[in-house]
């Protein structure tokens, strides 16, 4: 959160006391539908974020994240959602080693994997559907999407300014390419939510173009005001109106 410069953020251990995380944790969230700028009225389904365990890639240790999501009943009739994301966060480097996704929305689905060589600064993809190899060129920054998230969660809540930018480097799997984008903290503001009134943090996030997201607007999360800058809320505009995703309940947390 405390950059103004070109560089992306370097997340090493070394330089954080205690992770905001740890094994166990679980936080559900519902997805509703609705206007941009309003809140979601037609729910679309539920899903959650977990850190399963500690595993070891190529011999060091990682936080085994996953987020699911899965449309409800009535939204599977017009649209069925089924997406599970796994990501391996290296404990000492905070860089991924290891991502996937299992894709089903609608009549798109997709089932990619991507190693992260950090040595030699590659990403070596496979299409696990199509059997399709490749080498892509990474850099010590490269995140996967869901490592960004908890990755991002370590920035100790002091090194917070608002209006401050913080600079991501993101590996898209979908197209085999890297992203750069950001997120800047714009307020402080206080949320209603199923686990009862939270101090949040809104962020602005950059997004990108893709199947679903039309990229001309931002997308905006709110996360808790203390050290595990848990996600509370977010608001993604989409090609029409926005998706929202609020959380319901959590699990395990880590004492802060």
């Amino acid at each position: 959160f405390d950059q103004k410069n070109s560089i992306f953020n370097n997340f090493e251990y070394k330089k954080i006391k205690k992770f905001p995380f740890f094994e166990k944790e679980r936080i559900k969230y519902k997805f509703s539908y609705g206007k941009s700028n309003k809140k979601g009225i037609i729910t679309a389904g539920y899903g959650k974020i977990e850190v399963l365990g500690i595993e070891k890639i190529n011999g060091r240790d990682c936080f085994k994240l996953k987020a699911s999501g899965n449309s409800s009943k009535l939204f599977s009739l017009f649209y069925e959602v089924n997406d599970v994301f796994e990501s391996y966060l290296d404990t000492i480097e905070l860089v991924s080693l290891k991502f996937s996704r299992n894709i089903h929305e609608d009549k798109y689905k997709a089932k990619q994997e991507v190693y992260f060589n950090r040595n030699l600064n590659y990403a070596s993809c496979e299409n696990l559907i199509t059997k399709e190899h490749s080498k892509e060129k990474i850099s010590n920054y490269t995140q996967d999407i869901l490592s960004a998230l908890f990755a991002c969660r370590n920035i100790p809540n002091k090194s917070i300014t608002l209006n401050d930018t913080t600079l991501l480097e993101i590996f898209d799997l979908e197209k085999r390419k890297l992203l750069d984008t950001y997120f800047i903290p714009i307020q402080l503001e206080t949320l209603d939510t199923k686990i009862g009134k939270i101090e949040t943090i809104k962020c602005k996030i950059k997004t990108e173009k893709n199947r679903i997201f039309s990229g001309k607007n931002p997308a905006f999360v709110w996360v808790t005001n203390d050290d595990r800058h848990i996600p509370v809320k977010v608001e993604s505009p989409i090609k029409v109106g926005s998706i929202y995703i609020e959380i319901l309940s959590v699990e395990n947390l880590k004492d802060n």
